[in-house]
């Protein structure tokens, strides 16, 4: 029997609205997995070097046949600010916490977006027997499925990817302010080591100078031969000095190189005062200024993260039904009819009880990592600080007390030497002590140097202009 028109008529009419409502289910599972890019603040920089550009990712990443997009490397003299600026754009570890940030803020887009739908297809009673011989009374169900999240567990998600996306941020701004630290107290290394070559160069030039007034002095008959042996002997020992301070001198620059990424250094001179200091703030004064250290600053995000974890793991105790639509396909009586479902899962014995508690020992312990780097920060700073102090004073009563009078002492004993006062041993004497006060200055003021750059990573603040 052959169905009537109006009967076709129908049949339509039902498959029609069965469409649409598939079509409904499945449009709005589609926009609910739609999601807007994620918007992460990054911490603000800190005062230290925050006027100088550092290396940031860009959003897609470059050719690999490109490289990272670093510039240049530095050439010719260069001065601390030319060293910092290449160390902020080439450092490669500064590199790499810039695209972690980037990972992380794609991590947060993943953590925002919603389950996607599921679509099943289902065939019944279908080559039984019987009846059911074939597919005569075969029931095919094509149902469109869609998980729904309860307790706002995407949200929270979403929470939590971002506070660790920021974290992230605050790791590059401590690796930051620590390369800003390096270099300076390498560029301070390479300018102490320029100082102690002119100074074995000076010596060469001075012992070199005595050996022909000892000569003479001995071709006169005014000294024994062995004032000549002990000149010649003195000469040679400068000259294995001044060759010591060379190579002094060539790992210093390596070194501040490396900070940059270089693998040689390929710049001149490094041109600065090294003697140049100026008097330390009051311990109290820097240690009020702890704060701003971003090794200690980011643990605000971290304990934030860690509560934020915790309310992701009590909502994830909420069990998240499944609801689905669908069509069914009744062959036998060539019938179509719509078929819902709601499915759940009993909590019966995960409840998430594990993971919860693991959430909340894991806050308590930041909240203890907290305080452990707060007592390291204060340490090293006062460390930092008695040690910047103390070669502040070393330096300031070399300079103004004991130079002087070594120079002045120098000078007369070898003046006294030439109208035949002193033995050619007082003047070696008299020289080795002066050269030793200098050599010793010098070291000084490389601690000196390398105590600032130490204190400023501590409170991410300068405490001296740069030249």
């Amino acid at each position: 029997m052959k169905p009537t028109s109006l009967a076709l008529a129908g049949r339509a009419r039902r498959t029609s609205r069965v469409g649409l409502a598939l079509l409904l289910l499945a449009g709005a599972a589609l926009a609910g997995c739609a999601t807007a890019p994620p918007s992460i603040e990054r911490p603000k920089a800190r005062p230290l070097g925050a006027a100088l550009p550092s290396y940031v990712a860009p959003d897609a990443a470059p050719d690999p046949s490109e490289g990272l997009g670093f510039p240049p490397e530095p050439d010719g003299t260069i001065s601390l600010r030319d060293a910092l600026a290449a160390a902020l754009l080439r450092n490669p570890e500064l590199a790499a916490f810039s695209w972690e940030i980037r990972v992380r803020e794609a991590r947060t887009l993943q953590a925002g977006l919603r389950p996607n739908p599921e679509i099943g297809l289902e065939v019944e009673n279908v080559a039984g027997s019987g009846a059911f011989n074939g597919t005569r009374g075969a029931e095919t169900t094509l149902a469109l499925g869609q998980l729904i999240e309860l307790g706002g567990k995407r949200m929270k998600r979403r929470r939590v990817a971002e506070l660790d996306a920021t974290l992230a941020g605050w790791d590059y701004e401590t690796v930051r302010v620590g390369v800003l630290a390096e270099v300076a107290r390498s560029f301070a290394g390479v300018l102490a080591a320029q100082e102690r070559l002119r100074l074995t160069v000076e010596l060469v030039g001075l012992a070199g100078q005595s050996l022909e007034t000892v000569s003479r002095q001995v071709d006169a008959g005014a000294s024994s031969p062995v004032e000549r042996v002990r000149a010649e002997v003195t000469l040679a020992t400068q000259l294995l000095a001044q060759r010591a301070a060379e190579a002094g001198l060539a790992a210093a620059r390596a070194r501040l190189a490396a900070t940059w990424g270089g693998r040689e250094a390929r710049y001149g001179d490094a041109e600065g005062d090294l003697f140049a200091v100026t008097a330390p703030p009051a311990p109290e004064e820097l240690a009020r200024r702890i704060d701003a250290n971003p090794e200690l600053a980011r643990w605000v995000q971290e304990i934030e993260l860690r509560k934020a974890v915790v309310e992701l793991e009590d909502a994830r105790r909420i069990p998240d039904p499944v609801a689905s639509a669908g069509v069914r396909r009744l062959e036998e009586s060539n019938d179509t009819a719509l078929v819902f479902g709601v499915s759940m899962p009993l909590q019966i014995f995960d409840r998430n009880q594990g993971a919860r508690l693991a959430a909340r020992r894991d806050l308590t312990k930041a909240r203890a990592q907290r305080l452990a780097v707060a007592v390291n920060v204060q340490s090293a700073l006062a460390v930092a600080t008695q040690e910047l102090g103390a070669s502040y004073h070393e330096v300031v009563t070399l300079r103004e007390q004991v130079l002087p009078k070594a120079e002045r002492a120098y000078r007369d004993v070898r003046q006294g030497y030439l109208r035949g006062l002193f033995r050619y041993l007082d003047v070696l004497d008299a020289q080795r002590s002066l050269f030793e006060l200098r050599a010793r200055e010098i070291d000084a003021l490389e601690t000196y140097h390398g105590a600032v750059a130490e204190v400023e990573r501590l409170t991410g603040t300068p405490i001296q202009r740069r030249p």
